[in-house]
């Protein structure tokens, strides 16, 4: 052992690294005045919105995302971190506890400055992330990503060498061990001259921090008008490496240095959201104070007004926007906290400015009594999306969460069978769903069934839940419906014609489609299927069920208003044959639930989001006791998973929907 541990050579490599020669302080004339810089930041790639890209995960599945990855009055607005609350961890009715929230923290322009500095950054910026949002400074862990050239090479190894340096520094400093990474290394190509190039070398830090209670945390959206807003850290001038330096193509300047006091700071931003003082809190990071601003604006389509003189220090106009000094954070404070938040940061020692109001729907930004920025939402909205495409209408209306939804109780409980396939992923939001409806759920493999381990006669309900049944190899939900339409079809046929409430969502949606068994037969051959979403990606999204008074489905029966739920799927748009086979699907009833508030919205994206035929969610079959819809209900069945829970809106949940089949069970 101790020739393993310390007899095996060490190889010896040159590691150098040059601070590059670079002025004290910008130079160059800026392209574009003090509101054009802003908008041009808010547009470039670094900072932009990434909605696109998010929507195409399912952020959604397992149900216990808390905060979501995309918040705000649109659900649109670029959240600091998520926080998770595994469902698996909860009983009936139980009160909010402890979750978890995953952030990161990215800043690769100050990699070629100085590659110390680049690994502070980031690090400061992951674990302001998951603060913003609840987590416990005391309680955060991280996980490093290094993308680099060639280690071998002198300079690729010192630029390596000291950003490993900046990570070791900031950890130690912020208490957040690193418990995993990796690294991708040889990034080089040869260029048309013939030499080597590397990539900018560049890290991502991951941050894990624990949120001690998930119904105390905060999101990034401005709530309303006539709140106070506070920059809470110091502001240098510090512009070297940064996003205004970028657009503007200017050389130079300072890059942001590690704070004295940070930790302390983090704990008090942390000990603020527990008490329930900030209604908003944003980290200040990409772009500055300016951008901040901008986000948490168009986030909550409500407006500011600040003066940057209220600032400390010598700072210019240009510092006091677009400076990325590190450790700060803007929060919204309600008249009500006001008093109580300023004693809290004084008695914590932690440095703040009270930069002004927010105001019904406009951006202004005043130097002294001179305003330097004047913008409206709509501006900062289309510089950060890039698009502005018809909003869903925001037609519930705020109202307080309530508490969590207790079991409904029935005159016994009816058993329901969660048919699990290799693959399928929300089985335990659906029985969830089903037990809180008062039923007695049951996760069941498919083998279990061919195996006679289980019989389906033994059950008052069959649920197909959502996922990647058999990694839908030969298109979604088709292996699945040959389980149904050939192995077990005895069963699942006795149980249909038994008149038992059958539902299938998503991927359980597409094998009853695909086994036949819905709509069922308009014609000898298929007439209905499930193709690829229009947009031709997976989608992920909250989205509006309108369900069809006409239909006499028992899972309908007790459905009162709309549903509320998200959509996570790549092949969810409806489709149908002919004009022939739409008319009879209208003419018997068959369509069960239509996507959006009203017709008008039924065709127009993002209400409907795959592009289905006449906005068709949700079908019926003719005896209504199986209905398949591609919407997740069973994602929605606590008032906390509502992603506008923050702003006071609830409501139109996806339990009455399990309710009406197992009363009809």
């Amino acid at each position: 052992m101790e020739f393993l541990h310390d007899g095996i050579p060490q190889r010896h490599l040159t590691a150098v690294w040059e601070k590059p020669a670079l002025p004290a302080q910008l130079e160059g004339t800026p392209k574009h005045d003090l509101a054009n810089s802003l908008l041009a930041i808010l547009a470039h790639p670094n900072v932009r919105s990434k909605e696109d890209v998010v929507r195409r995960y399912d952020h959604e599945v397992q149900g216990g995302t808390v905060v979501k990855p995309l918040v705000g009055v649109a659900n649109h607005g670029p959240g600091d971190a998520a926080v998770l609350w595994p469902l698996i961890t909860q009983s009936d009715g139980a009160a909010p506890g402890p979750g978890v929230a995953l952030g990161n923290g990215i800043c690769p322009e100050l990699g070629l400055l100085d590659p110390y500095n680049m690994a502070w950054a980031a690090v400061d910026e992951a674990v302001r992330n998951v603060v913003a949002v609840g987590a416990d400074p005391d309680r955060v862990a991280i996980l490093d990503n290094f993308c680099w050239g060639n280690p071998n090479l002198p300079d690729r190894l010192g630029a390596l060498v000291r950003c490993a340096q900046g990570c070791h520094d900031a950890a130690v400093a912020y208490g957040t061990p690193f418990i995993s990474g990796k690294d991708s290394l040889n990034n080089e190509y040869t260029g048309a001259d013939g030499a080597k190039h590397a990539i900018p070398g560049t890290i991502l830090i991951s941050s894990l921090g624990q949120v001690p209670d998930v119904g105390r945390t905060a999101t990034m959206d401005l709530k309303q008008a006539g709140s106070a807003l506070y920059l809470v850290g110091q502001t240098a001038t510090e512009l070297g490496g940064s996003h205004y330096a970028l657009v503007n193509e200017l050389n130079g300047g300072q890059v942001p240095a590690p704070q004295d006091g940070a930790k302390q700071l983090f704990s008090a931003i942390h000990a603020a959201i527990q008490a329930g003082e900030l209604a908003a809190v944003h980290d200040c990071a990409e772009g500055g104070l300016a951008v901040t601003l901008a986000e948490m604006c168009l986030a909550g389509n409500v407006g500011v007004h600040i003066n940057v003189d209220t600032l400390p220090g010598e700072l210019t106009a240009e510092a006091a926007l677009f400076a990325e000094s590190l450790s700060r954070f803007v929060v919204e404070v309600s008249p009500a906290q006001e008093e109580a938040f300023k004693a809290r940061l004084a008695a914590a020692g932690v440095p703040a400015s009270r930069l002004g109001e927010t105001r019904p729907a406009s951006f202004q930004i005043d130097a002294g009594d001179q305003p330097i920025i004047n913008l409206t939402i709509s501006a900062l909205e289309e510089a950060f999306r890039g698009h502005l495409p018809d909003r869903e209408p925001l037609a519930t209306p705020p109202q307080p969460a309530g508490p969590l939804s207790a079991p409904v109780p029935l005159l016994r409980q009816p058993r329901v069978l969660i048919l699990h396939a290799n693959g399928t992923n929300r089985d335990r939001e659906a029985a969830l769903a089903c037990q809180m409806a008062g039923g007695a759920p049951e996760i069941v493999h498919v083998n279990q069934l061919l195996a006679g381990e289980r019989r389906l006669r033994g059950y008052q309900m069959l649920l197909l839940p959502g996922g990647f049944s058999y990694g839908d190899d030969l298109g979604a939900g088709v292996l699945w419906s040959v389980d149904l339409g050939h192995r077990v079809w005895d069963q699942v046929r006795a149980f249909v014609m038994a008149n038992r409430p059958v539902l299938g969502i998503c991927n359980g949606f597409q094998a009853l489609v695909k086994a036949g068994i819905l709509p069922g037969k308009l014609r000898e051959d298929r007439q209905v299927t499930l193709t690829y979403n229009e947009r031709g990606h997976f989608e992920c999204r909250w989205t509006y069920l309108r369900p069809n008074p006409a239909c006499d489905n028992v899972f309908l029966k007790e459905l009162n208003d709309p549903i509320y739920c998200p959509v996570a799927h790549g092949e969810g748009r409806i489709a149908i044959a002919d004009e022939t086979t739409g008319q009879k699907l209208v003419e018997q009833e068959l369509i069960a639930l239509q996507y959006g508030l009203s017709l008008e919205a039924t065709d127009a994206y993002p209400a409907n989001p795959n592009g289905s035929w006449l906005g068709v969610a949700g079908l019926s079959n003719e005896a209504g006791n199986v209905l398949g819809l591609m919407p997740h209900p069973e994602d929605h069945i606590f008032s906390w998973q509502h992603p506008r829970r923050h702003r006071g809106e609830g409501g139109w949940s996806g339990l009455p929907l399990f309710r009406s089949g197992l009363r009809h069970a």
